[in-house]
């Protein structure tokens, strides 16, 4: 008989605490709150400095790795404006044709999801530079394509290799950024995928007024552009994550890439050196999942990780289905339905639309240092159904009764829908993932987090483009009552990460005997209450050195 599995958490052990009658959610509880690394962050890191120089440079290369992604998000939206389009490969704007080409990129998503967990063996340069090469060949396929299977070849290759970037940077930037700049630096990091759809939209507009096939054919062969900046840059100007390096035993590289890129000072003798480098090793000596192999993804089907999983696949459905391709991918054919048709006019909005996306994700990158995490979920979640309520009804009454007023107005809920999402939802993307996963776990569940939304974006691409087609604007009543779903669930089921390390995250999952939401809540709880215990101490020392002044 085997015998029962013996259950350890992140830095405690259960069965320590059951003999001494102390609940195990009180000792972590006590223990997290006890810990001082934001604090110690902040205190070993001037941004102005070599330091934060060298952090830029990193965000920079983060930057082409996110806008190669956006790149490719603007233009094959916005070529669907474009006639010599449709004209050379023969089909319209919604449809089955056009959706297998949205689809084929997801399911390339879906292939190339499992493989990011090389990301363990190579490193995570290693990584991001393979899915960039492969972003740069699918770039070629497309814009050189003499038929459509070639460029279908395209897009599945450009969804497997961008799945590779995409999922591997934010991975990445949550472990070579200090802890207190974690949540703004992947936050702004995921605002700069617009940088590249900005440029895109922008250039499609002049695009779409040249003659012949290569309006169409120059945007797609410029998708190579960013990847390429990477591929040649990435090697010299980046260094490896440390979390990658203490897993492979190269511990002293680890202390001085945190020492560099953490800390004014650059020395390893710096507190928050070894207080990062005790919570990975903590991490990795503590860890229950086993399954160490890089291509083994069983350990997600497992009782201590089930949990994880689950939140995963929410989270994946949510960022894939709030009705964000309405006004991406499928702007077009939106557009349509209430009565804008001509190319300038679309490419216009779609431009507006991204901008105004990418300016409020900055907001967003901003203020998710402030605001919980279940907090930006469940505002960006009211607010959008509450645009899309909007959007359904202004359309409905276009239907009735065309007007430029109604068509107007649904055009401003869109706007609202991007202000709103951008604000509370995109900045999440990137972050939350990652702080829900474990060390061991990151690389696997960051290609099935990439694999569960490529599997939701091909049924969203055929759902909304052949559901707009046959139903038109009511495609909106859809996400509604998705949304309106997902919001009960996302109360009960999505723990708080907020100010916490990602090795103390794992406590909330790994914690036996309570639930990962009361157990994220307690956890909150216990760090407001100490932070006003050290508050008062404060003030009390600094009213006691006053009182004791007019003495001396």
């Amino acid at each position: 008989m085997a015998e029962p599995e013996q259950i350890r958490s992140f830095g405690h052990d259960p069965t320590v605490h059951a003999k001494a009658e102390v609940h195990v959610e009180e000792v972590v509880v006590q223990r997290i709150t006890e810990e001082n690394l934001q604090k110690e962050s902040a205190k070993a890191l001037k941004f102005w400095s070599q330091t934060g120089l060298r952090i830029m440079l990193i965000m920079f290369i983060q930057l082409c790795n996110q806008s190669g992604y956006g790149v490719d998000w603007a233009v094959i939206g916005g070529l669907n404006a474009f006639d010599s389009w449709h004209s050379y490969f023969g089909f319209g704007t919604a449809g089955s044709t056009f959706a297998t080409l949205n689809a084929l990129m997801r399911i390339g998503t879906i292939v190339g999801s499992p493989f990011l967990a090389v990301s363990d063996v190579i490193g995570r340069r290693g990584t991001m530079f393979i899915g960039n090469v492969l972003t740069i060949v699918a770039a070629l396929l497309q814009g050189l394509a003499t038929g459509m299977p070639m460029f279908m070849a395209g897009r599945f290759i450009l969804g497997f290799g961008s799945t590779l970037v995409a999922s591997c940077s934010p991975q990445y930037m949550a472990e070579i950024a200090p802890v207190h700049l974690r949540g703004r630096l992947v936050g702004v990091m995921g605002a700069t995928f617009h940088i590249g759809s900005i440029i895109m939209d922008a250039a499609l507009i002049g695009f779409s007024q040249m003659p012949g096939n290569k309006a169409w054919r120059i945007p797609l062969l410029l998708e190579a552009i960013f990847p390429a900046i990477v591929v040649v840059l990435m090697y010299f100007t980046i260094p490896e994550s440390p979390r990658y390096l203490v897993k492979i035993g190269r511990i002293q590289e680890a202390k001085e890439v945190i020492a560099k890129y953490q800390t004014t000072s650059q020395s390893i003798e710096e507190p928050i050196v070894g207080m990062v480098v005790s919570q990975i090793e903590e991490s990795l000596e503590s860890t229950r999942t086993g399954f160490k192999q890089s291509w083994n993804f069983a350990v997600f089907f497992t009782k201590v990780v089930r949990y994880r999983l689950l939140v995963l696949i929410l989270y994946s459905a949510f960022q894939s289905w709030n009705g964000g391709g309405i006004v991406s991918y499928y702007l077009t054919p939106a557009l349509e339905t209430i009565g804008i048709h001509d190319e300038i006019p679309q490419l216009g909005i779609n431009l507006g639309l991204v901008i105004t996306y990418t300016v409020f994700t900055l907001l967003g990158a901003w203020i998710i240092d402030f605001w919980k995490r279940r907090t930006l979920i469940f505002s960006g979640l009211i607010t959008i159904i509450a645009m899309q309520t909007c959007a359904i009804i202004t359309s409905w009454r276009y239907n009735v009764s065309p007007s430029k007023a109604t068509a107007s107005l649904t055009i401003l809920w869109m706007f609202m829908f991007q202000c709103f999402s951008a604000t509370f939802i995109a900045t999440m993307h990137n972050l939350y993932p990652v702080e829900v996963l474990s060390l061991n776990l990151r690389s696997k569940g960051m290609g099935l987090y990439g694999l569960i939304q490529g599997a939701c974006g091909v049924v969203e691409a055929y759902g909304i483009s052949i559901g707009i087609e046959k139903v038109g604007y009511k495609i909106w009543v859809v996400y509604i009552a998705y949304n309106t779903i997902q919001l009960g669930l996302s109360y009960f089921i999505f723990p708080e990460t907020a100010n916490l390390s990602l090795e103390e995250i794992d406590s909330v999952f790994e914690t036996p005997g309570i639930q990962p939401v009361k157990m994220s809540l307690l956890i909150q709880k216990g760090k407001e209450e100490q932070a006003k215990m050290d508050r008062e101490a404060r003030e009390q020392n600094e009213h006691g050195v006053v009182e004791e002044v007019p003495r001396t």
